[in-house]
């Protein structure tokens, strides 16, 4: 018998035997390795297989064995009905430019996508509150926003810019830009 094909099978066995004889649920361990829901771990000689259930996922290389790489866990690659908020591409750099940035008074907001619809442009703080929004309905050739920011405190700021469809309001593309303001 090969060396593979007898590893293989003391691997299956042990790991079969280690379920139905000895495997223990555990929950989350406090080791190198993590079990979330469910698993075990066995150890031979040089080899030491562990394993889960759950969304936990270990890469473990075994000692004096270049010959095998064992993953374990459940990975979700595949997950379907997932919101599709992540789906919407950003502005690409040269899109949308803001400066300055550190803004003592006016915030040039410079919007260059080559694509018509409406921009959503909304000034929140820190917290996450509205302070202000406008709707710019671009032809697609360049728009130039200039907000007056001197009335504000000093600190940190967003400014969201959501494109649309013009007809159908479908969201295009974003872009999210932190602004520092000083005084």
């Amino acid at each position: 018998m090969s060396y593979r094909k007898i590893f293989s099978t003391r691997f299956l066995l042990l790991f079969f035997a280690s379920i139905f004889c000895g495997g223990a649920a555990t929950a989350q361990l406090s080791a190198p390795y993590a079990i979330n829901i469910a698993g075990n771990q066995v150890t031979k000689g040089n080899y030491s297989v562990e394993w889960s259930v759950g969304e936990s996922a270990a890469i473990n290389i075994m000692d004096n064995s270049d010959l095998y790489l064992f993953t374990n866990g459940l990975l979700q690659y595949s997950v379907h009905n997932q919101a599709e908020n992540n789906l919407v591409p950003s502005f690409l750099t040269n899109e949308v430019v803001v400066y300055p940035n550190p803004v003592r008074n006016e915030l040039h907001i410079n919007i260059l996508h080559a694509s018509k619809g409406n921009d959503l442009i909304e000034l929140l703080d820190e917290k996450g509150t509205k302070l202000k929004e406008k709707v710019v309905v671009y032809n697609g050739m360049g728009a130039l926003e200039n907000w007056n920011l001197g009335g504000l405190k000093a600190g940190q700021y967003f400014l969201n810019i959501r494109h649309t469809h013009p007809v159908t309001g479908r969201l295009i593309k974003k872009g999210a830009y932190k602004i520092l303001k000083i005084n």
